[in-house]
């Protein structure tokens, strides 16, 4: 892409197609940016890219400063200073700046590039960068909130920004709340995701080992490579890189979609814009539609459900019938009593909190020394999750070429609505023992928004008829 600046001097620079809205003076609303921000994993380019715009921005500005922080540093060795120095020589623009041992200068302007660790400052020593148009916080994932708090409000000359490349880390993290919050978007904010897989200059090596992690640390690889928060102990249930492997199975592999059709409900409350319903649907072992809306009551989402269920061929139903579910048990009986429910079609109640499915059967049929169900998973919630998790494994052994289950598969149609969205949701819950040692599952860790759609997901692939209050069915 060319560029020029001020006094005409114009550069060709190969920018990558996740960093162009980046160079955008206003946001989707028509806000003048204040932050932007590039997360993601490892081998993305974020740094290169942040470094390559340091030098732009200081091209077209003599007089622009910019300071490029971290939580700690301890090191030169450890800043963007070299890859600044070296974007200034790929640029060929050495004669208009002076690499100093500890800053970079602009000649012909006052404008200069500095290199400092937060946590050195105080409230009156960051007043010193109050005059600095751009702040760049590298490895944002580290940076403290005492350190966000200190920061936002000295960088305050008109037009200023700041910046953030980040491997996210825990949901919980500063840099997360500020620009990644679930309220929504920020309205003066442009934020992109980057991954190895969209980094045009990636060098092989980089990629070898992105694919050795695929294969032999799938835990680890969602963290490392697509910027999935981080797993710690390991303790997520559904590997990023599992579902990543779902997506498109079937068709990758030219399996016929054969078996019978179902649809789950995840009931959310009825306030416009906050939490969603979300509705899966499956045939066999795809999953092949996925539909969320908020803002109804639970008697207009039954009636909605089940004209898309009508509509698509399915007659079974399964809910959660948990606190505002409730609603859906209520309006189902009332369609029933009005002559309303559709012919030959049921909706059946889901409960995480039931007592396990098959509670004398071991978790692996065929190991004899395999735990019971019921020693082994806290209630129907875990059970159903890790179910699902022996989907995504198999998936991920078909994708490999490994022997696989083909009775206890999953596939996801690659063009299934909000597709990251449901990947995040999949991804997102943890186990943990209960005080009995038995497995529990975490939905919602570190304070994150509940997954509606892993949770339609999670039930239609684990539809438990309730026919009476002692004896269950799994289809």
């Amino acid at each position: 892409m060319e560029r020029g600046s001020e006094d005409q001097l114009e550069l060709e620079i190969d920018t990558p197609r996740w960093a162009i809205p980046l160079q955008a003076s206003e946001t989707a609303v028509g806000r003048v940016v204040r932050y932007k921000g590039a997360w993601g994993g490892r081998g993305s380019g974020k740094s290169h890219e942040f470094a390559g715009m340091v030098v732009e921005e200081m091209i077209a500005d003599p007089d622009c400063s910019v300071v490029c922080v971290r939580e700690i540093q301890k090191s030169l060795t450890l800043s963007a200073k070299k890859l600044i120095e070296a974007k200034i020589v790929a640029f060929g623009v050495s004669h208009l700046f002076r690499v100093l041992k500890t800053h970079i200068e602009r000649i012909d302007g006052s404008g200069m590039c500095i290199f400092q660790g937060m946590q050195d400052h105080t409230a009156d020593s960051v007043k010193s960068l109050e005059g600095f148009k751009i702040a760049w916080v590298e490895e944002a994932q580290s940076l403290s909130q005492r350190s966000l708090d200190l920061l936002r409000p000295t960088i305050r000359a008109a037009g200023s920004q700041i910046w953030f490349t980040w491997n996210p880390r825990r949901r919980g993290d500063p840099v997360e709340k500020l620009l990644r919050s679930g309220k929504g978007k920020r309205e003066d904010a442009i934020v992109v995701r980057a991954n190895y897989t969209d980094n045009p200059f990636l060098p092989v090596e980089l990629l070898c080992e992105a694919k050795d992690d695929l294969e032999n640390n799938p835990d680890g690889f969602g963290h490392t490579w697509l910027g999935e928060y981080e797993n710690i102990g390991s303790k997520v249930v559904i590997p990023a890189a599992w579902i990543r492997s779902a997506i498109g199975l079937a068709q990758d592999l030219g399996l016929e979609i054969t078996g019978k059709k179902y649809a789950a409900l995840d009931v959310a409350g009825g306030e416009e814009g906050g939490d969603e319903n979300a509705m899966a649907r499956r045939k066999g072992l795809e999953l092949t539609k996925l539909s969320t809306w908020n803002g109804l009551d639970t008697a207009i989402t039954t009636q909605k459900t089940a004209r898309i269920a009508v509509n698509e061929g399915i007659d079974e139903v399964y809910y959660d019938s948990v606190s505002v579910g409730e609603g859906v048990t209520g309006e189902w009986a009332s369609m029933g009593r009005r002559g309303e429910q559709p012919d030959n079609m049921q909706f059946f109640p889901w409960s995480g909190g039931d007592a396990v499915l098959n509670p004398e059967e071991r978790v692996e049929p065929t190991n004899p020394e395999s735990p019971l169900n019921k020693n082994q998973y806290h209630n129907l919630k875990a059970q159903g999750w890790f179910s699902l998790r022996k989907r995504f494994e198999n998936a991920h052994k078909a994708r490999n070429g490994k022997p696989f289950d083909a009775d206890h598969m999953i596939s996801i149609h690659p063009e299934i609505e909000d597709l990251e969205l449901l990947e995040e949701e999949l991804s997102q819950p943890q186990h943990k023992p209960s005080g009995k040692g038995k497995t529990m599952v975490d939905k919602q860790p570190d304070g994150a928004a509940s997954p509606n759609r892993g949770d339609a997901t999670m039930m239609v692939f684990f539809p438990v008829q309730r026919l009476r209050p002692t004896a269950q069915v799994f289809l």
